[in-house]
């Protein structure tokens, strides 16, 4: 197996972790953890994750990549919902007050996180390649500005839809999860760097790899056509 091979197979991995780490933070939102005196939903650190996935792939493969991600999660998402939701409506025989306690998520919340997750998710991939257009130098500058700044506009956009006029002070809850959000963000940095240790030489591997798979195509359409 040479080098594109090895690229190539690894980038379904990515998108594996990025999709686990995205649907598992709507099951865990539920739980409240402290962690040194920050309280945060558990679903913070899962959905860390997915900024850190978007961040790679989109250092390895570039922008498509990490947009095609974050489409593909949002269409995740939207099947995951109609599933629970699905779950919630059949009968059952068995107590599920528990289950439905934690699943039944309202109209209002489940507009929020997608809005959320779509509108930021969208603003880190953005954000990161604008500043790598600048300056392929410090990594570690992309990786925190977009994912700070993205992580604030999610949690700015779920709470607002999610719990204004419902929750008050919402502004003070938005603040702490924030903050524990950013701390996240600054830890993931070091996984970053080992994940795109060799990024510039994966990028040219797949580019090389994309460009011979368009010239196989080419010359397929060009014997199928003069087949005919």
């Amino acid at each position: 197996m040479n080098k594109t091979d090895d690229i190539n197979n690894i980038l379904p991995v990515y998108y594996s972790i990025f999709i686990t780490g995205l649907l598992i933070s709507n099951v865990l939102g539920s739980k409240i953890v402290t962690i040194y005196g920050l309280r945060m939903p558990s679903a913070t650190i899962a959905y860390a994750v997915t900024y850190l996935m978007t961040d790679v792939v989109g250092e390895l493969y570039g922008k498509k990549a990490a947009d095609r991600l974050v489409k593909i999660g949002f269409i995740c998402l939207i099947i995951s919902f109609l599933l629970i939701r699905l779950a919630l409506i059949l009968p059952s025989d068995n107590d599920t007050s528990a289950f439905n306690q934690i699943f039944n998520s309202t109209t209002r919340i489940i507009i929020a996180s997608l809005s959320g997750y779509l509108i930021s998710q969208s603003v880190d991939v953005f954000i990161f390649h604008k500043i790598k257009s600048y300056s392929e130098k410090y990594k570690f500058l992309r990786n925190n500005i977009s994912t700070i700044i993205s992580q604030f506009i999610d949690t700015a956009v779920f709470s607002f839809i999610a719990f204004y006029g419902i929750v008050p002070r919402v502004a003070d809850l938005l603040y702490g999860v924030f903050f524990a959000k950013v701390i996240l963000a600054l830890c993931d940095t070091p996984f970053f760097y080992l994940l795109t240790r060799r990024s510039k030489q994966c990028y040219q591997c797949f580019c090389q790899n994309l460009g011979r798979n368009e010239m196989v195509n080419m010359d397929l359409s060009i014997k199928n056509a003069d087949d005919k």
